[in-house]
């Protein structure tokens, strides 16, 4: 019921007790108004304008922009075909990372689409070329990089087999070459850039972003997993905080201990926008979507990720503020 009326209207309930608790320990925020939610959105008003520093009457609690924006212009029914790896390239025509292995219904196809056997393909990633590692990970239900493993063949073929012997859809990738400057953030990790979109109208809006790296030794960018994410401002500078997935400041890395200053500014950032921007016309039936995307030295752009469905919000307000506030004629008129 991943995307069920059910679960939306229980995420309702549950994200109302927890706002409410936090604005009973937190009595100032029963002073603060909200232009969206009048009774409920005071607490959010209040909770990121300690975080952002930014005061404003236009911010979307988690309830209403998961029910009422999110929920209102996705079509949540296409979310699992959208979010499947092993259909995003053919979805993106570009820019999506290369398909070593695509298994989907327990047949298994090659990187030109050719449908092998198993000992073939493991003989692939024994004999492959070009690529000393690889990434497998199912094609669907990796939030939090769950299901997701990096390694040479040795390590790799043992979750090939398990994942054909379980029947789960997966696919198997090489490495994604990242540009210097975002590796400086964890070595160790692809550091991605979060771009949320918004469409309405024909037109594609950049909504916010940050950077997303993963935790001291680890291999994934997972802010739920150990990393830290950091806002981008709309010129490609950083914040000079970041956030854990507890939404705890931090003003450097724990692993490389590299501070994040503001005149950084994220290599090829207004590019990546360029290419998520174009690539949202082709998601007519999703009007938000949050991309993870890295770049690398030569300014190639590859998709790592769409995200059209449970793509959070919080992070973008506690560092960019009412990240929604030039959009909202719009988000009103859809819940008139």
């Amino acid at each position: 019921m991943k995307n069920s009326f059910l679960r939306r209207r229980v995420f309702d309930l549950r994200v109302g007790v927890k706002d409410l608790l936090w604005g009973i320990k937190n009595p100032e925020s029963f002073k603060r108004k909200n232009n969206l939610s009048p009774i409920m959105g005071r607490f959010s008003s209040y909770k990121f304008e300690l975080l952002s520093g930014v005061k404003s009457d236009d911010y979307l609690s988690d309830s209403f922009y998961f029910n009422r924006v999110e929920g209102k212009i996705n079509n949540f029914e296409l979310s699992d075909y959208f979010n499947h790896k092993g259909y995003l390239p053919s979805i993106l025509q570009s820019n999506a990372i290369p398909l070593l292995i695509n298994s989907i219904s327990g047949v298994v196809y090659d990187a030109d689409d050719n449908v092998i056997d198993v000992n073939s393909a493991v003989d692939r990633l024994r004999n492959d070329p070009i690529n000393d590692e690889f990434v497998i990970k199912r094609s669907v239900g990796t939030g939090g990089g769950e299901s997701v493993e990096i390694g040479n063949a040795d390590k790799i073929i043992p979750f090939f087999n398990l994942y054909y012997k379980k029947k789960y859809d997966f696919v198997i990738q090489p490495l994604v070459n990242q540009h210097d400057k975002l590796a400086e953030f964890n070595p160790t990790s692809l550091n991605t850039v979060r771009i949320m979109t918004l469409a309405y109208d024909g037109n594609v809006h950049h909504v916010s972003s940050m950077v997303k790296m993963g935790g001291p030794g680890g291999r994934i960018d997972n802010v739920s997993a150990g990393g830290l994410c950091i806002g981008i401002k709309n010129d490609g500078s950083l914040t000079s905080f970041g956030f854990d997935c507890y939404l705890n400041k931090t003003t450097r890395h724990p692993q490389t201990n590299l501070e994040f200053p503001e005149h950084y500014e994220v290599p090829y950032f207004h590019e990546m926008i360029d290419v998520v921007k174009a690539k949202h016309q082709l998601f007519k039936s999703h009007g938000i979507i949050s991309w993870d995307v890295s770049v690398d030295n030569d300014g190639y752009v590859t998709i790592v990720e769409c995200n059209t469905a449970w793509s959070g919000l919080e992070s973008h307000q506690a560092f960019h503020g009412p990240v929604f506030k030039e959009h909202m004629e719009y988000i009103k008129n859809i819940n008139s």
